[in-house]
């Protein structure tokens, strides 16, 4: 265990503090979560930041970091549905999705082929691979949590905050299903190459 791979772990109770205060009845928790949730999100660069600068990129951290990252994205989608935030299909289609993307990976792994390098197609290296896309996916799902927490306060301050939510809720839905759609269109690619997966025999 390096000093990374804590940093990835610690990100799970700041995770169980952030679901607590959301369903706190008062405002002032949820505007609490909302400002623990850019520290959710930028310990995971940390953890591979000071892997990267201690030389302790290993397997067992990368595995941590992605299962973290899908605990962190599906816990938040199912407790938004569960406060009736968001529809119950979202999370039960980012669920699937990690499942299934998760699958192919590991299918990668054993035919000697890491999970970007797997990519063949330039448009799967762009869409799956390439950082641009995946920090603006990483951005869409943040930005989209960020927007449902504060609108969630904004609803608990009761008529104080229906000025704000006037436009702040049609921000909300931009940015809740343009990360539905990103989560699509980068997982189309990875089940695309999977197909020349297929030809590569076992290492």
């Amino acid at each position: 265990m390096s000093l990374a791979n804590y940093i990835t772990l610690s990100r799970l109770p700041l995770l169980l503090l952030v679901v607590a205060l959301l369903y706190m009845p008062w405002p002032g928790t949820k505007f609490a979560a909302l400002g623990l949730l850019p520290i959710l999100y930028l310990m995971d660069w940390l953890d591979g930041y000071v892997a990267r600068q201690k030389n302790q990129v290993t397997d067992l951290g990368s595995v941590l970091d992605i299962a973290i990252d899908r605990v962190v994205e599906n816990v938040l989608w199912i407790v938004f549905a569960h406060q009736g935030r968001v529809p119950v299909w979202i999370p039960i289609l980012f669920i699937i999705r990690s499942f299934v993307i998760d699958a192919v990976r590991s299918f990668a792994l054993s035919r000697g082929r890491s999970a970007f390098g797997m990519m063949r197609s330039r448009w799967g290296r762009f869409l799956v691979a390439g950082r641009f896309m995946r920090g603006l996916y990483g951005l869409a799902k943040g930005a989209a949590f960020g927007a449902l927490a504060l609108n969630s306060g904004l609803m608990a301050l009761g008529p104080a905050g229906n000025a704000t939510l006037a436009w702040s809720l049609p921000v909300e839905w931009i940015l809740v299903y343009l990360a539905v759609a990103l989560c699509l269109v980068r997982a189309v690619p990875v089940l695309l190459d999977l197909r020349q997966l297929l030809e590569v025999p076992p290492e």
